[in-house]
């Protein structure tokens, strides 16, 4: 289990990886075109620095599918510390370059964010993003850049390192989520399934007991004259397959498809195979499906040995149907005999007693007999969790305030700037803060065709108005990033190609302008990077999260299968060693004498049957198995009398009126001459329990009233004294 969990946090890991490698890709490349020129009269050393900074980043960026999670971690640490080291020490190079403005590298910290991330989680990233921003604050009023271009990058900056914060948080709770949700569903899956292998090793067990020991024991203790060899035969096969429990368990399982027309062509049953492949099924229903068939088989042969036989399977999706069928004289089902386990127990229990399992006896008089198993799989529970929804809705509502106060910002310094522009400002910021609350207010988590369509429009005539009145600068087109982060929003409502489509038809619009403008290559470049990759990152790192969801909640559920599988296997091999031991003690004893071809004695027979009562008893005698009764009917079948206990109450009997039931049938055990059939009764009866006595029939109707004879007579004793 280790390894595969293993294996699943490096899977949640690679889509982390992924995610910072492309900040820090986009990062690196980004400050290779707009640096330029910036650095000039830092130290070499200070250069040397920054751009080991950006190498160590882009480094573990690289090989970081290739790192273990420690080592991940620790890359992601020292990428980090680069870049603080880096800010730090901004002051002492300042000085000793004689540098007059403040570059603006410093103050993009998405790629440090990123790496902070991985290495210390979101308190370590929002960290970062304080350090950034209240460095870059002091150092433009310390070293220059305070002006309209350093104020709108250094805001857009703080506001894509935050954006960059609140997804990549995202990310990292979305793979600790699956990992607690996995953890906890397969403790609670290891005890469920543990007990399901346990029950499904009684039933295994019951129905061998049923379908071997039963059959041998009840011919053993017959009268009829049964040849030696083949009693002693069937005996030295029950024990084979009795002491055989725990090894076949623990042996390669034969395909159901292959054990299924093995066994048809071992009863004479002609075979129809499905026409696809029979899915691989839980133990339990292949046990179940395989010796219900075996049984349906071996009644066909017994009570229809002339007539023809078959076997078909059918498969449609995940279900499973086995019909069994053969052209003998068929008997009403509803008459079957409340004794009779071959059908009860054998094959309609049988199946009943798995998750998804059901079977059905279709016959009549003359008409021959079909039975059919059906096997339908449970519904799989996937494990998966949304992520921490709750903080990204906390960070989202955050960046979403600070959008807005950044744009105002914005706004108010660009007016400053050029108090003239107030209309084409004002105008702008509207269209911006209108469309924001579109989306804010949008009902749903992905919004309406028509909000969509709101700020789509928004985002591209807000490009189209910004470009055509405003020069090509950063600050007068500031519009363009606050845009940017619009569709964003989109993004994270899941919109990601409308927001992608969209996002490109803004770049596209402002590198048109730029070239009728005349910017330079490098302008174009400082203007539309940021936007871009606004849109890019954050539509991408959302989708990963998607996708990461979906593998590894899938892998988790593997896991969970696989443990809920060793747990079923270790439970039902408990189970199957502990029945195993009782049968060796019991059961296998006088199957090994029977298969040793003595003659059979009187003294045999009654010791066969007594014990064939008994086991019949532990198949249906539920309730009814406890003293003083069972020690009444193990004296009655000393004497040679049949006794068969069932019980049919459901569980509903308290223990009041059981110890009641019992000690009524004690009386009624101890007159008994030939046979006597004690049952409990389905809940819901007017009487409780009934005792057949020598073919004589009493009802129980309550522990306070006593039993009646038939419909009325008023108790044990007056049957007695008959």
């Amino acid at each position: 289990m280790s390894d595969e969990r293993s294996g699943l946090r490096a899977a949640r890991l690679v889509v982390i990886r992924a995610s910072a490698f492309l900040i820090v890709v986009v990062a690196v490349v980004n400050a290779g075109f707009l640096s330029q020129g910036e650095q000039q009269g830092f130290p070499l050393w200070y250069n040397a620095l920054g751009t080991s900074a950006g190498a160590i980043t882009l480094f573990v960026g690289l090989i970081a599918p290739l790192l273990p999670a420690p080592a991940l971690r620790t890359g992601a640490a020292v990428a980090l510390a680069t870049y603080l080291i880096f800010v730090a020490l901004f002051p002492l190079a300042a000085n000793v370059g004689h540098v007059e403005r403040m570059p603006w590298l410093l103050t993009a910290s998405s790629a440090a964010v990123a790496a902070a991330l991985v290495a210390g989680g979101v308190r370590w990233g929002w960290a970062t993003v304080l350090f950034g921003a209240t460095a870059g604050v002091f150092y433009r009023l310390g070293f220059g850049g305070f002006d309209v271009d350093g104020v709108i990058n250094d805001a857009h900056a703080v506001l894509t390192a935050s954006v960059i914060c609140v997804l990549g948080g995202y990310v990292l709770s979305v793979g600790a989520g699956l990992d607690q949700a996995a953890a906890a569903r397969r403790e609670a899956g290891s005890r469920e399934y543990a007990e399901r292998g346990r029950l499904a090793a009684r039933t295994r067990t019951a129905a061998l007991v049923h379908d071997e020991a039963l059959a041998t024991l009840a011919l053993a203790a017959s009268p009829l004259p049964v040849p030696t060899d083949r009693l002693a035969a069937q005996a030295r096969r029950a024990v084979d397959m009795l002491t055989r429990l725990v090894d076949d368990d623990a042996g390669g399982v034969v395909p159901l498809e292959a054990a299924l027309s093995s066994e048809a062509r071992a009863f004479g049953a002609e075979y129809t195979p499905p026409t696809s492949s029979v899915p691989p099924l839980p133990p339990a229903a292949r046990e179940a499906i395989l010796g219900a068939a075996r049984q349906a088989l071996d009644n066909a042969r017994r009570h229809a040995s002339g007539a023809s036989r078959s076997m078909t399977v059918r498969v449609s999706g995940g279900a499973v149907d086995v019909e069994i069928a053969d052209t003998g004289e068929g008997f009403d089902p509803t008459r079957i005999a409340d004794d009779r386990l071959g059908v009860r127990q054998s094959i309609v229990g049988r199946m009943a007693r798995i998750p998804g399992g059901a079977a059905r006896v279709e016959s009549a008089p003359g008409q021959g007999t079909r039975v059919v198993l059906s096997y339908v799989p449970e519904d799989a529970v996937e494990v998966a969790v949304p992520g921490d929804r709750r903080s990204l809705r906390r960070g989202a509502a955050f960046i979403g305030a600070g959008f807005v106060v950044v744009q105002v910002a914005c706004a108010i310094v660009m007016v400053v700037a050029d108090p003239s522009s107030w209309p084409r400002q004002l105008a702008i910021l509207l269209v911006v803060v209108i469309a924001a609350e579109a989306l804010r207010r949008s009902p749903g988590l992905v919004p309406g065709l028509g909000r969509t369509a709101v700020v789509v429009a928004a985002a591209v005539l807000g490009a189209v108005i910004t470009v055509v009145a405003a020069p090509t600068t950063y600050g007068d087109l500031w519009p363009v990033v606050a845009l940017a982060f619009l569709l964003v929003g989109l993004a994270i409502r899941g919109r990601y190609a409308t927001a992608l489509v969209a996002g490109a038809v803004v770049i596209a619009i402002v590198i048109a302008g730029g070239l009728v403008d005349g910017a330079s290559l490098g302008q174009i470049l400082a203007l539309t990077t940021r936007p871009a990759l606004i849109v890019v990152i954050a539509t991408v790192m959302l989708l990963v999260v998607r996708r990461m969801q979906r593998r590894i909640a899938a892998l988790h559920h593997q896991a969970v299968t696989a443990a809920e599988q060793e747990s079923w296997s270790r439970g039902a091999r408990a189970e199957l060693r502990e029945r195993t031991d009782d049968l060796a003690r019991t059961v296998v004893p006088l199957l090994s004498r029977i298969g040793e071809g003595h003659p059979v004695s009187d003294a045999d027979r009654r010791e066969y049957a007594a014990l064939e009562g008994a086991l019949r008893d532990g198949l249906r005698a539920g309730a009814l198995s406890r003293e003083p009764l069972r020690g009444a009917v193990a004296a009655a079948r000393g004497r040679g009398v049949d006794v068969v206990l069932l019980d049919d109450s459901d569980q509903s009997l308290s223990d009041t009126d059981i110890r009641a039931v019992t000690t009524w049938m004690v009386d009624a055990v101890a007159q008994a001459q030939r046979s006597v059939v004690g049952r409990l009764l389905p809940p819901g009866r007017q009487t409780v329990a009934s005792v057949t006595i020598d073919g004589r029939p009493l009802l129980f109707e309550d522990a306070a009233h006593g039993a009646a004879e038939g419909a009325a007579q008023g108790s044990v004793t007056s049957f007695q004294g008959e």
